[in-house]
């Protein structure tokens, strides 16, 4: 895929998070993971329709939030108008250092141009002893929930985009792999620890789960694909057959603290 992440989900913005609560599922999952303090000052970074914003709102934190995509930014701000929301690229944040008492980051950090870049801007915005957590997997994971069973719709779901994926131009899809634990140790974080939040997500039939498809990070893929391919595969997922149409994810949600004095979570 050509251009910068955001305008894909400058794309999506009316309709994301709308087919089926996704992101906002996974979002409630992340910030339990990550317990946040209440009463404590927090980022959401690539904030998107809210997932984090949503839930950390609810605890009492004091929620910035931010995303680079200005049709994202005003669901956002209209969606949660106790949050202060800013359009700006995540690898530069137009934030003071030490202002943060936690950032957090869902599903982001690997579509970014220089996802380094935008860990390092974390660490600069966080005040001394504050958590950095994104979702995220790395070499070092000790392996989260039970594998799901091969008739599971993500396992289906998964396999489709595998054998799809060998159709796809050089510089097709988006995103990029990333280590978590990797990129926090570069950056200068310590403690570094691994949760995991997992979501169960019931589709009404394969129409609503192609839908959904075209409404995040997945269109990309389904675009870049030549044109009778992608036709194939819309075919393919509307015959998709499993056990039932419940989508289960599971997600790494990686956090390192930046050194200095206190330690938001033990």
């Amino acid at each position: 895929m050509q251009g910068s992440a955001w305008e894909l989900f400058e794309l999506v913005a009316a309709e994301y998070d709308e087919v089926v609560p996704f992101f906002a599922s996974f979002g409630t999952a992340i910030v339990a993971a990550i317990e946040p303090p209440p009463g404590c000052r927090f980022l959401d970074l690539g904030a998107g329709r809210g997932a984090l914003t949503a839930p950390a709102l609810a605890l009492g934190c004091a929620v910035t939030a931010v995303d680079a995509a200005p049709a994202m930014v005003r669901h956002l701000a209209a969606a949660y108008p106790d949050a202060e929301v800013y359009t700006m690229d995540a690898q530069a944040l137009g934030l003071p250092d030490d202002s943060f008492d936690v950032v957090a980051s869902a599903f982001a950090i690997h579509v970014m141009d220089d996802p380094a870049a935008g860990v390092a801007e974390a660490y600069r915005v966080l005040k001394p002893g504050g958590r950095f957590a994104f979702t995220g997997g790395s070499a070092r994971s000790r392996g989260g929930p039970a594998v799901s069973a091969p008739d599971e719709l993500g396992v289906r779901l998964n396999e489709l985009f595998g054998e799809f994926a060998a159709y796809l131009p050089a510089d097709g899809s988006m995103g990029t792999p990333v280590d978590a634990a990797d990129l926090l140790d570069a950056a200068g974080f310590v403690d570094l620890r691994e949760d995991f939040a997992e979501v169960a997500t019931p589709f009404p039939d394969t129409a609503a789960l192609w839908r959904w498809s075209m409404t995040h990070g997945y269109r990309a893929f389904i675009e870049d694909l030549p044109d009778d391919r992608r036709a194939e595969f819309h075919d393919r997922v509307l015959a998709l057959r499993a056990k039932d149409l419940v989508l289960r994810r599971v997600s790494g949600v990686w956090s390192g603290r930046k050194p200095g004095t206190g330690d938001l979570r033990g």
